[in-house]
């Protein structure tokens, strides 16, 4: 495939409101395990569901950016990245003021096929909306022939990034919260005279807010990254 020099247009979207709209089906988060590329006859694509060693990502995963260290064991609450138990429930849990991070997934999705997006997510008292954020990769289909196997190593190159804020007003609240979006719609919405049947999500990051400070103690836990129709 011929390299094509993206061009990067990056938008940042307001911190996004809780969102009570949940999916008719759950998957067990026990025994479920990374998905290989592209999406399944049901249309979803299973993103984070299940633990992964943070120091050696699984296939398709990559850091764009590696955290200082990733200690392991009793250690790991030290790092910026690490997983913990949440009520029964594995999550990612980010603590952004201990180090920059990107952390992605590259995929290979036509928005149109698949193109609601959700996640849940959890702060803790010290966690501020937007401490983290969700980076979301875009690229025109007509740049390069594309095949449902071509993900390669490392991030691709991106026309379009989103990075949508994660979290909210926990005011009261100590559930998990869900967030879900329309990925074609949201694509329109900055770049309307793009065809967005051209348009195929290649990446999906997990990044540290760069433009905010946040509270070394705020954690903020993700989980259940789900792709669907």
């Amino acid at each position: 495939m011929t390299a094509i020099a993206p061009k990067w247009a990056a938008m940042r979207l307001p911190a996004p409101r809780r969102i009570g709209l949940a999916f008719a089906v759950f998957y067990l988060l026990t025994g479920c395990s990374l998905p290989d590329a592209g999406v399944s006859v049901e249309g979803d694509l299973k993103l984070l569901y299940a633990p992964f060693p943070l120091n050696n990502p699984p296939r398709y995963w990559h850091y764009a950016e590696r955290p200082a260290k990733l200690d392991t064991g009793e250690q790991s609450k030290a790092n910026s990245l690490y997983w913990e138990d949440i009520d029964g429930r594995i999550a990612l849990a980010m603590r952004p003021a201990i180090g920059t991070f990107e952390l992605g997934r590259r995929t290979n999705i036509a928005v149109l096929a698949s193109p609601y997006l959700s996640f849940d997510w959890l702060m803790n008292a010290s966690a501020q909306p937007g401490d983290t954020e969700l980076v979301l990769g875009f690229r025109v289909q007509s740049h390069g022939d594309w095949g449902e196997s071509d993900l390669g190593a490392g991030k691709p190159p991106i026309d379009h990034v989103i990075r949508l804020p994660i979290g909210g007003d926990m005011t009261g609240i100590k559930e998990w919260q869900r967030d879900y979006f329309d990925l074609s719609a949201l694509h329109r919405r900055y770049w309307p005279d793009t065809d967005t049947i051209d348009v195929r999500l290649v990446w999906i990051g997990i990044a540290a807010t760069r433009d905010q400070g946040a509270d070394v103690a705020g954690v903020t836990y993700l989980s259940h990254i789900l792709l669907s129709r």
